[in-house]
């Protein structure tokens, strides 16, 4: 690709228009050399044609940078906000970019972070991967001062990146600014070990990662047009999770607002110590072939990418990393954070969808262990209940009730891990600062992420299936599915949902486009946002639907709360 300063745009313009002209009005010998002329440097000038509508220069700290426009939307791709984290700054907290002379040109995404792939993510071994991208309307300027928008991506910690989620109808819809990022994942991102422990830092490099780049953002954003006194922070699954930590977090600086989408399914993270024990056990396991000790620092430092990446497997590690309670990054359980204030009190949207565990029922039957048989149900209940709670949960969830074990499993764990976690984060959070709780309710949402189960054909409003709503043009990496196919009702109800989290950023508080209020939750009377196509219905029943009075005394006890907390 060439690239021409827009002094140089005009001038370019300027002979094709001439060099056409001649062609026009030359004789045959003339023509004959301008065609030989075009033919020979065809290439260079499909090139030149193909390049993109420029966006206007933008100063940084570290140098200016030029994106391109397209649609009414400016964007700015592959910007580095840390130095590649490679060598000596491997699991080492990130450190400020370098600075750079001239323009940049940011037109290309930067690297993902390693990772397999998934439908979360594609797979790569790049460990210089930490790059935001920003999309901003075409005509900002800097003193625009437009709500701005930092987007964090699920994945389980495992896989997943920025440039996936295109905010373009965000943009141009409802005129914020829109930030997506890459982080450090798997055990490039997360591992604890004493023998790499530098400056007192173990683990949680990931999170560090995500703070960075929102410093970045806050340093930088208003030549974009954003205005740095009002970032709200978002994310989905993992993303999600990661919000709630960051808003407990002292490393995240001041926000405007917070977005958790299906991020509350985590009671307690891991101790250091526990951290530590799991990861010592990753390493020395010889059928994850890394063959260090993990006093080894040494042999540490020294594997690939690559095989700190085979070393995970991101459907049966699901939930082994994570974010961890290291007394620094997160000083507290983010749970226990939220139920003693300890928390930035900033406007919260929290909330889940309606079947979340069937798109890890279904990842299951066609690459795991397959359907679940009604023998089996009882021993994968106790697996995710644990023995003293076991007999009951089968007692509450029967498989008589359900086409399927499969369908009552999905039920079981969506309730206990997902819908009922929203529940008692919302109860933690609104002692202190205004919640606004949701729940995503239509049974015929698109399913990108997974293929077809005979198992499991109705996979309803699955775990990540809010997020077509958000990102129209959204793609599977593993099955190559999308962008989603939305009736007419369906679309109404993703243009509402594009409004209520812009607004959100806007106002502090979110506005219904389709008239009424969504009123802040309440623990008492239980408002939580229906997301029903067309149109949001605020309704009560949500704790009666997820039974969540009977998971209330096993979701206290793992989050170590006292019986009395709200919920």
């Amino acid at each position: 690709m060439f690239f021409f300063e827009k002094k140089n745009q005009k001038t370019f313009s300027t002979l094709l228009g001439i060099l056409g002209d001649r062609l026009l009005h030359a004789g045959t010998n003339s023509q004959k050399f301008f065609a030989s002329f075009f033919q020979k440097r065809s290439a260079f000038f499909l090139c030149l044609l193909a390049s993109p509508a420029w966006a206007q220069i933008v100063q940084t700290q570290y140098g200016e940078l030029q994106g391109s426009t397209a649609n009414g939307v400016s964007s700015f791709k592959g910007v580095p906000y840390a130095t590649p984290p490679v060598g000596a700054l491997r699991w080492v907290a990130p450190t400020p970019p370098a600075s750079w002379n001239g323009v940049r040109q940011a037109l290309a995404f930067g690297s993902q972070c390693a990772q397999p792939i998934s439908q979360f993510g594609m797979a790569g071994d790049a460990e210089d991967c930490l790059y935001l991208n920003v999309e901003t309307p075409v005509n900002f300027t800097a003193n625009s001062k437009l709500p701005v928008m930092v987007w964090i991506h699920g994945g389980a910690f495992i896989t997943g990146e920025g440039w996936d989620y295109d905010a373009s109808s965000m943009v141009t819809e409802d005129n914020v600014v829109v930030v997506t990022l890459n982080y450090r994942l798997g055990l490039l991102g997360f591992m604890a070990l004493p023998s790499l422990a530098v400056d007192g830092d173990a683990g949680n490099y990931g999170l560090l990662d995500q703070q960075f780049a929102v410093k970045w953002v806050r340093q930088n954003i208003a030549g974009f047009g954003g205005d740095p006194a009002k970032i709200t922070i978002f994310g989905e699954s993992a993303g999600g999770q990661s919000v709630i930590d960051n808003v407990t977090s002292p490393g995240i600086g001041k926000l405007h607002g917070a977005i958790a989408e299906s991020g509350s399914y985590a009671p307690a993270l891991p101790t250091i110590a526990q951290a530590e024990t799991t990861y010592a056990q990753i390493v020395s396991d010889p059928n994850r072939g890394l063959d260090c000790a993990p006093t080894d620092a040494v042999c540490l430092r020294a594997l690939t990418p690559a095989q700190l990446v085979a070393a995970i497997n991101p459907l049966t590690d699901l939930g082994v990393i994570s974010p961890i309670v290291d007394g620094t990054v997160l000083p507290a359980q983010p749970f226990q954070a939220l139920n003693s204030g300890a928390f930035q009190h900033v406007p919260i949207i929290n909330g889940s969808n309606h079947d979340e565990w069937r798109l890890f029922v279904v990842l299951n039957d066609l690459f795991g262990s397959g359907a679940i048989t009604p023998a089996e149900y009882p021993a994968a209940v106790e697996a995710v209940v644990g023995s003293q709670y076991a007999q009951a949960a089968l007692a509450q969830y029967p498989l008589s009730a359900y086409p399927s074990p499969n369908y009552a499993y999905a039920a079981l764990v969506t309730d206990q891990g997902f819908a009922c976690g929203a529940h008692l984060v919302n109860a933690l959070a609104a002692q202190y600062t205004p919640v606004y709780s949701y729940e995503l309710n239509d049974p015929n949402a698109p399913d990108i992420f997974l293929p077809f189960d005979p198992n499991m054909p109705n996979t309803g409003d699955s775990h990540a299936s809010e997020l077509p709503y958000l990102y129209p043009t959204l793609q599977s990496p593993l099955f190559g599915k999308g962008p989603a196919q939305f009736t007419a009702q369906q679309q109404v109800l993703a243009k509402g949902m594009r409004a209520m989290w812009t607004s959100f950023a806007r106002y502090g508080r979110p506005l219904n486009p389709r008239g009424g209020i969504w009123q802040r939750f309440n623990v008492a009377s239980d408002e939580v946002l229906s997301l029903v196509p067309p149109s949001p219905n605020e309704y009560s029943g949500f704790v009666a639907g997820h039974q969540c009075l009977f998971w209330k005394p096993l979701l206290l006890q793992r989050a170590g709360l006292p019986g009395g907390v709200p919920y």
